[in-house]
């Protein structure tokens, strides 16, 4: 008996048939999207057909392809990482005697942005400007624990850019405002674990059916959007502590490059700036 599915598909692999070792090794290589997928969906994408995923499954010990999806979203739920643990790990970590929480954040902040950097591929990173930049126009998407920096991200760019639209304010209305999208367009996603349901499955749909570009923003490498991007970005996640200190830095990085990158940027803050003062929007 088996606590532990993806050692349970592992050990099992060698022991299949060709054509079943196949889906198999699939499986394990993308555990975090096969609860995404439909029995035909899997079949495809392992390049058998739908007779063998039931063996397959018949083999392994389940009747019904619901049955293997649940255990293993039970699986990754019980062992991944996400962002309410890092919280729970930040409240329960003790802080050094004599260091105050602000130093210690400071100190840490840091290091992740450091290790952010570090991670990072200055190729992915301009794959990421010039997605941006093609757009007609620019949809914005985050969801949950990703929602306020979605909004953030969105609004520095109306500065800069006059082609955004912020789709988080009302999900109910998503594939209302996919309506018009066009494929000249640019889905911009921010996800960090946990991922939200409706963001992965609004990104495939996106990328299958409204063949928009999606440009994403993540905190892992087996974040289940990534298999529908054009261009993405992974900051990582420190494994002792919550933080989305360097999801904001690589979001400022990009916007100065954006910028930059917009002849009319600095002309077009100015009046922005302008107006704020006539209308009394802001008072410095």
């Amino acid at each position: 008996m088996y606590d532990d599915i993806k050692k349970k598909l592992i050990d099992i692999q060698y022991s299949l048939p060709r054509q079943q070792k196949k889906v198999c090794q699939y499986c394990i290589e993308n555990l975090e999207t096969i609860s995404m997928l439909t029995i035909d969906e899997l079949a495809e994408k392992t390049g058998v057909g739908r007779t063998t995923i039931i063996r397959f499954l018949n083999k392994i010990g389940y009747q019904k392809f619901s049955e293997f999806k649940n255990e293993i979203t039970s699986f990754i739920v019980t062992n991944k990482s996400n962002t309410w643990w890092h919280l729970q790990k930040s409240l329960e970590k003790e802080v050094n005697e004599g260091e105050s929480g602000l130093a210690h954040i400071g100190k840490h902040s840091i290091q992740d942005i450091k290790a952010m950097v570090n991670k990072l591929k200055i190729e992915d990173y301009n794959t990421f400007i010039q997605t941006v930049l093609n757009a007609n126009t620019l949809y914005f998407l985050g969801l949950r624990t990703s929602k306020s920096i979605s909004i953030y991200f969105e609004m520095m760019l109306k500065g800069i850019l006059k082609n955004t639209r912020q789709l988080s304010w009302n999900t109910d209305y998503l594939y209302d405002e996919a309506l018009n999208f066009e494929k000249r367009d640019t889905l911009v996603v921010i996800a960090l674990s946990p991922y939200a349901k409706q963001t992965v499955e609004f990104s495939k749909y996106c990328a299958e059916k409204k063949r928009v570009k999606i440009a994403l923003i993540t905190d892992v490498e087996t974040c289940p959007i990534i298999q529908y991007s054009d261009a993405h970005l992974v900051v990582g996640q420190n494994k002792e502590r919550y933080s989305i200190v360097p999801v904001i830095a690589l979001i400022e990085s990009i916007i100065i490059d954006l910028g930059k990158a917009n002849p009319n940027s600095i002309e077009n803050i100015s009046k922005l700036n302008k107006i704020h003062r006539e209308k009394d929007i802001t008072i410095i």
